[in-house]
């Protein structure tokens, strides 16, 4: 990789002028501090193997969407952006903007680039940290040591280190031409090290496990059964239209599985979702495989959908189409999904110069369920807050209800667990205001020797409990069976702990 541009007039006035504001700006016992960023383009790099070779005990992001040929990955945390309460969101947006001005960037990159940030909130604005979730907050964004980024043909590596006011405009050239040296050599493009239990070096047969998922008890069900009926007596008696229920398994492992075997493993099965994993301190990690954006934001327009409305996929073609017809054509399906696109062209109509969707729904197939889905876009008015559009739709009435308070009070109420980040926004967002955040569904937590999986579904008037059971069975499966492989163990092994205090059945 030619570093000649360390060298340049170009890069030297950089630094001088970086120097130069640091240097007259700030007080070193009082000012927050102050970064020097560097990005350029770099050749398109196997992003599960970089992941694989991040150490598993510190801070590391993964994001990656196989057909969209869009992915992150980054590794460490200079600063974090955190904070609590109502104002979550408002707060992190200004807390961010004060960040991204403290950082001096300089962009070798043949392509438009911008510094970000990483990270997502927690589903309400309450999160229990006594619990598996000591190691999140409410609202919790970072700034990297290193970002890579992948977007079809174009990478981008992005390396950041804190001001020091002791180093000459010579020291901080080494310094880059030290870090970068340093990066290829452990990332070494043309021969990075296979995480050696990787899941592509597995059996076929291995690689297929199907869970069978420990939580078929009778007092089990009947709970559940009674939530869905209490659910459903409030919406005859008008207190929302719609409430989305969710349950929790806790199962001990074995040993703490690596992130980066499950996320291979889901990336593998799922193309066509975003999979995710989040390792905030190097305890726990958050991971998962989500088909559902809550919004993309670009300089002029959010971008959304609507994903509610469920059934199985078909033992094959015929019967897949078939059962895909039954989606579109049943009632209570159809119900839960407009519901979820009127709540969010309300969410939206505020804030929108003009809305877009399409006048009937279309049929998303994942490997193990298919979903109604509906795009949704929307042209920003003049001097619009991405953040408050983004706390305005989250959570939609895919995972949270409609209307909203009286569906989160009553999860609130009925739900015997915090759901943490589960079902919240996680993803990006860069220094331009360009960014996107996705639902954290289909997703579990692992924390040391014990997975935390989650699950939902939409409760209507017309839901069957007994379907709604076995739905949540359904959409357990992708993170039961990623966890199952990343341990190579048969699933038989893993036995539900604490099965009825721990589930909000």
């Amino acid at each position: 990789m030619p570093l000649s541009w360390l060298h340049s007039n170009e890069f030297h006035d950089f630094l001088r002028n970086a120097i130069s504001t640091v240097n007259a700006s700030s007080n070193s016992k009082i000012s927050p501090s102050q970064y020097i960023a560097c990005s350029f383009s770099i050749e398109t790099l196997p992003t599960l193997d970089l992941f694989s070779q991040i150490p598993p005990h510190g801070t590391s992001f993964y994001l990656e969407n196989k057909t969209e040929s869009f992915a992150i990955v980054a590794e460490g945390m200079l600063e974090k952006v955190t904070t609590t309460g109502k104002e979550r969101f408002k707060i992190t947006s200004q807390n961010g903007k004060a960040l991204f001005n403290r950082i001096h960037h300089f962009s070798q990159s043949d392509h438009p680039h911008a510094i970000h940030l990483i990270g997502g909130f927690s589903f309400t604005d309450e999160l229990d940290r006594t619990n598996e979730w000591s190691d999140f907050d409410t609202a919790l964004f970072h700034l990297p040591e290193w970002l890579y980024i992948k977007e079809g043909q174009k990478s981008t590596l992005t390396l950041i280190e804190r001001f020091n006011s002791n180093f000459s405009l010579e020291t901080w050239v080494r310094r880059f031409e030290s870090r970068i040296e340093e990066w290829t050599e452990r990332f070494n493009p043309k021969q990075i090290l296979f995480n050696e239990n990787k899941v592509n070096g597995f059996d076929p047969d291995e690689n297929n496990l199907k869970t069978t998922l420990p939580f078929n008890s009778s007092e089990g069900s009947n709970q559940w059964a009674r939530l869905i009926n209490e659910a459903k007596n409030q919406i005859v008696r008008q207190r929302f239209k719609k409430v989305v229920l969710a349950r929790k398994l806790s199962l001990p492992l074995r040993h703490q599985p690596l992130a980066s075997t499950i996320v291979s493993d889901l990336v593998e099965k799922y193309p066509d979702c975003y999979v995710f994993a989040f390792n905030p301190k190097g305890n726990s990690f958050f991971t998962g495989a989500t088909p559902e954006r809550l919004a993309r934001f670009t300089p002029t327009q959010v971008e959304t959908e609507s994903l509610a409305g469920s059934t199985i996929r078909g033992r094959d073609p015929i019967e897949d189409n078939v059962l895909a017809g039954k989606l579109l054509n049943s009632k209570k399906d159809r119900l839960e999904h407009k519901i979820v696109i009127e709540a969010i062209e309300e969410d939206l109509v505020p804030y929108s110069e003009r809305l877009e969707l399409s006048k009937s729904p279309q049929v998303k197939k994942l490997p193990n369920v298919q979903h109604l889905y509906t795009p949704i876009s929307a042209t920003f008015k003049e001097g619009i807050s991405r953040t408050n559009v983004l706390k305005d739709l989250h959570p939609t009435p895919a995972v949270g209800g409609f209307p909203r308070s009286e569906a989160l009070r009553f999860i609130n109420q009925e739900e015997q667990f915090n759901r943490g980040w589960y079902a919240a926004p996680i993803g990006w967002i860069n220094s331009d205001g360009i960014g996107e955040f996705y639902v954290a569904i289909r997703s579990g937590l692992i924390q040391r020797n014990t997975a935390h999986f989650y699950a939902g579904c939409g409760i209507v008037e017309d839901s069957d409990p007994e379907n709604e059971w076995l739905e949540t069975e359904l959409k357990l499966q992708p993170m039961m069976n990623a966890v199952a492989n990343a341990i190579q163990q048969h699933p038989e092994v893993l036995e539900a702990q604490n099965y009825e205090r721990d589930t909000v059945i």
